[in-house]
C-alpha cells in the first residue's frame, strides 16, 4: 500500500510505503458479520521478529511483568536488553540487573503508556516472547485506532489539509485490512508485522495532526461487501487505470470489488493520480546490468537455486490484459521465461535489491542487439505499484477536486458500503 507527493515520493516515509502492499498477503476473505468487532480491537503488532535481542525502554517508570506478577521496576531512561535463554527469556538492565522469565512471556508497562523499542516510541505495551522459530520477538499491544496513527502517515504520507478526504479513505482502507487479518498471524504470536509485509508502522514518530483527524472521524469506519469487510488493497500510483485482481495477480480469483477503474477526470485527457512522479516512467538496463539482475531473479522464479544467467537473447512485449498489464517473454541462455502482469516487475528489477519495477503497465519495451545477444533494454510504462483497489495519488486528486472520502472509496472499490463497527 502507498501514495505520492504532487511531484515527490515525500522521502524516506513516503519510499517506504511505497512498497506496501507489493506481497499478495490477502489472507483470508474476512470475517462473517457475525465476527465483526463491535467496540475497539487490541491489536498486537510484530516491531522485533525472531531476532537476537530487543532492548526496551521508556521515559518514565517501567514495570516488567512475567504472568502478571511484577518481575522488575526500574527508573526513567533504564533500558533492558531482552535475549532468549535455556528455559526462555533473560533481561538485563543498563544499571547491571537480571531477571528471567521461564516458559511465560514479559510484559513491559510503562507509567505514562509509551514504551521505546529500540530507538521508537510506541503507544500502548509490549510483550516479549520466545518464538519457536528462535530468538526474541517483541509485540506492541496497541488499541487499532491507535494503531492507525502510527500506519496512516506511512502509507499515504503528510497530506495537507485540502487533501483529509484523501486521508480519510486511505484510514478506512487501513483500518478494514486491519479487521479483516486479525489473527491471521496468530502462529506468530501477533496479529501484523510493523512492515510492508502487512502495513507499514512507525509508532510515534510518525503520527501526524491531518492524519489523527481524519482517522478520529471515521472512527470504527470499514469498507463492507455483502456485509464483510473487503481485502482492502491500495496502491501509489495505478497510472491511469486500476488492476482488476486477478488481472495484476493472475494467481487470484476474481473479487466483484476489486474490478479495473478508469482514474481519468470527466471530460478531459488528465487523470487524477498524473501528478505522481511515477506517473509516466523508464527503466534502463546494459547487457551486464541486466545479467546480474535476471541471474538473481530468475534464480527464484523458476526455483531453480542452480540457475545461472550469462547472456540474455531478448525481451519481448507479447501482451496485455483487460487492465492493460503486460506480459512479457525473456530469453536467457535460450530458454524462454514467461512473465505474467505483476511477476515480471519481481524478475524484471531495475537492479540487484529489493526495489521492483515501478509497474506491470508497460506501454513499450525496445532493444539493441549485439548480434544474438542483448546489448540494452528500455522499458516504458506508467504507475507504481501493483495497481489493485485504491490509487493513492488519485485519492488526493479526488480529494482536491472535492470528492468525499466515501465517494473515493466507492469509485476504486465497486459494490460496496462504508460500515461503523463501533
Amino acid at each position: 500500500m502507498m501514495r505520492r507527493a504532487a511531484l515527490v515520493c515525500l522521502a524516506a516515509a513516503m519510499t517506504a510505503a511505497c512498497r506496501a502492499g507489493e506481497v499478495p498477503r490477502g489472507g483470508p476473505a474476512g470475517p462473517t458479520p457475525g465476527d465483526l468487532p463491535s467496540v475497539e480491537p487490541l491489536v498486537r503488532v510484530g516491531v522485533v521478529v525472531a531476532d537476537s535481542a530487543a532492548v526496551v525502554s521508556a521515559a518514565s517508570a517501567l514495570e516488567l511483568r512475567a504472568a502478571e506478577r511484577p518481575l522488575a521496576r526500574s527508573e526513567p531512561g533504564i533500558a533492558w536488553r531482552v535475549t532468549r535463554s535455556t528455559v526462555g527469556l533473560s533481561a538485563t538492565s543498563s544499571d547491571g540487573r537480571r531477571v528471567s522469565a521461564e516458559g511465560v512471556p514479559i510484559r513491559v508497562v510503562a507509567s505514562d503508556g509509551t514504551v521505546r523499542i529500540g530507538e521508537r516510541e510506541y503507544r500502548g505495551d509490549v510483550l516479549l516472547t520466545a518464538p519457536a522459530a528462535g530468538g526474541v520477538t517483541a509485540v506492541n499491544l496497541v488499541e487499532l485506532e491507535t494503531y492507525l496513527r502510527g500506519v496512516v502517515p506511512r502509507e499515504i504520507g503528510a497530506r495537507p489539509d485540502t487533501e483529509i478526504e484523501a486521508v480519510k479513505a486511505q484510514a478506512i482502507a487501513a483500518r478494514t485490512y486491519a479487521v479483516s487479518n486479525l489473527g491471521s498471524r496468530a502462529a506468530l504470536g501477533f496479529d501484523f508485522y510493523a512492515s510492508v509485509l502487512d502495513q507499514v508502522y512507525g509508532g510515534m514518530a510518525d503520527e501526524d495532526p491531518v492524519a489523527d483527524r481524519a482517522i478520529a472521524e471515521t472512527r470504527g469506519m470499514v469498507i463492507t461487501h455483502d456485509g464483510r469487510p473487503i481485502l482492502a488493497y491500495y496502491s501509489s500510483t495505478c497510472g491511469g487505470r486500476t488492476a482488476a485482481i486477478e488481472d495484476s495477480w493472475p494467481w487470484r480469483a476474481p473479487l466483484p470489488y476489486l474490478k479495473s477503474v478508469s482514474d481519468q477526470i470527466p471530460g478531459t485527457n488528465e487523470y487524477y493520480c498524473s501528478t505522481s512522479n511515477r506517473f509516466r516512467w523508464t527503466t534502463r538496463w546494459t547487457r551486464d546490468e541486466l545479467v546480474r539482475v535476471l541471474g538473481e531473479t530468475l534464480k527464484a522464479h523458476t526455483a531453480n537455486a542452480a540457475l545461472v544467467v550469462g547472456s540474455v537473447g531478448g525481451v519481448a512485449l507479447v501482451g496485455r490484459n483487460g487492465s492493460n498489464r503486460a506480459t512479457v517473454d525473456v530469453t536467457a541462455d535460450g530458454r524462454t521465461h514467461r512473465l505474467r502482469a505483476d511477476s515480471l516487475r519481481w524478475v524484471l528489477r531495475p537492479q540487484v535489491g529489493p526495489a521492483l519495477l515501478n509497474s506491470s503497465r508497460l506501454d513499450d519495451v525496445r532493444s539493441e542487439m549485439d548480434g544474438a545477444e542483448l546489448a540494452s533494454l528500455e522499458i516504458s510504462g506508467g504507475g507504481w505499484g501493483h495497481g489493485i483497489g485504491m490509487c493513492q495519488v488519485g485519492a488526493m486528486g479526488r480529494a482536491r477536486a472535492g470528492q468525499s472520502f466515501d465517494e473515493i472509496l466507492r469509485a476504486y472499490y465497486r459494490g460496496v458500503e462504508i460500515r461503523r463497527l463501533y
